[in-house]
């Protein structure tokens, strides 16, 4: 069977959301189904996938502007799955061809009310009916499929993304040697992601300060950037913050500096405000660190019974979640034995399994 997928929606290596762990599992696809060829569609003709023995790169850019899209969408793209006999479409994104009899596949990590931010919005309803199936990384984000474009429930299937292996616990002498490098040698409080508002990083921020007056504790702040940029406006506002010296802004880490950061944190803390992403949540559960996460319909369904949930936009009721993990041990180690048991069940492999046996469903309507 000839599988296309487009990874060009994908952001490139070195971020930390959602999307960019459907690469490590679109590669760990491509492994375990050797005897079926697999063609990447991307902008980089160096793309990594293009290694492995069953798999080749189409090297294909329709981004500049919506014109553009439109006439890959609508001419492009159906003479690539003409030629590599495709037997279905995955594309990352709430976007399908108008123009194709070929199987469309559409994986989807948020809605396309925030995704699509071009003319697209408008056909958006239009893709979604047009596509075969429907792969959304959450009940939550189904919901608001189904409910927002009128798509039935039974075209949606929910398949959470499985995050990577390699985020686990290490040693206690390795937690401490990371603790000296990143954090003085300081237990620390960790933010990982982007720096942009809905990630609420000025109520972190201030819930760190009233933390700090509070506990009159040692406590630092960890806040890894992947969109870092020197000069932004979230470093100048760190210039002027109280406890500046107690908050370490760490940008771009390689993914083996990440794991350790995470796993030596203290608390992992969430409380963002929109965001469909959660592989951060699950990452710090993993590595056996308990969350603070904001209390919404998506981080309930995800963590369910093992995280602190907190008001995201009260700072107050954040550093009250801080104060409770940091002063109730018990409660902090019931949470670590929990959150390692509920981040098995987003295991990359059986999201794989579940990923596969749609391609084959779907494939099959094709013959």
């Amino acid at each position: 069977m000839n599988i296309v997928i487009n990874i060009n929606s994908l952001p490139k290596m070195g971020q930390y959301d959602d999307r960019f762990f459907l690469k490590d599992r679109i590669q760990q696809l491509i492994i375990s189904h050797p005897q079926h060829n697999f063609f990447i569609i991307s902008a980089d003709k160096n793309e990594p996938l293009a290694s492995l023995k069953n798999s080749s790169i189409v090297k294909s850019n329709y981004y500049g502007d919506n014109v553009r899209m439109a006439l890959w969408y609508a001419c492009r793209l159906p003479r690539i799955l003409k030629n590599t006999e495709a037997a279905i479409f995955i594309n990352m994104a709430a976007i399908c061809s108008l123009k194709t009899t070929v199987p469309q596949c559409l994986i989807l990590q948020e809605s396309p009310t925030v995704a699509s931010s071009t003319v697209f919005l408008k056909k958006t309803e239009v893709y979604l009916k047009k596509a075969i199936t429907i792969i959304a990384s959450s009940e939550f984000l189904k919901n608001d499929i189904c409910k927002n474009f009128k798509i039935t429930e039974d075209k949606v299937q929910v398949i959470y993304n499985g995050t990577i292996n390699n985020f686990l616990p290490i040693a206690q002498p390795e937690k401490e040697g990371t603790k000296e490098k990143y954090a003085d040698g300081k237990e620390y409080f960790l933010f990982a992601g982007e720096l942009n508002k809905d990630n609420n990083l000025l109520n972190l921020l201030k819930a760190f300060s009233f933390f700090k007056k509070r506990q009159k504790s040692n406590m630092q702040l960890l806040i890894v950037a992947n969109n870092y940029l020197p000069g932004s406006l979230f470093e100048k506002s760190l210039q002027s913050y109280k406890y500046r010296n107690e908050v370490k802004l760490l940008p771009n880490l390689p993914e083996d500096e990440l794991v350790k950061i995470i796993a030596a944190a203290y608390v992992s803390v969430y409380a963002t405000f929109k965001t469909a992403s959660y592989c951060s949540v699950v990452q710090a559960m993993q590595c056996g660190v308990p969350v603070i996460v904001s209390n919404t319909l998506l981080m309930n369904e995800i963590c369910k019974d093992v995280a602190l949930f907190t008001d995201p936009a009260v700072f107050k009721n954040i550093a009250d979640k801080m104060m409770l993990a940091f002063k109730d041990e018990t409660l902090r180690n019931d949470l670590v034995a929990k959150g390692k048991l509920r981040a098995a069940s987003f295991n990359v492999s059986a999201a794989n399994d579940l990923l596969w046996q749609c391609i084959e469903k779907n494939a099959a309507k094709n013959d």
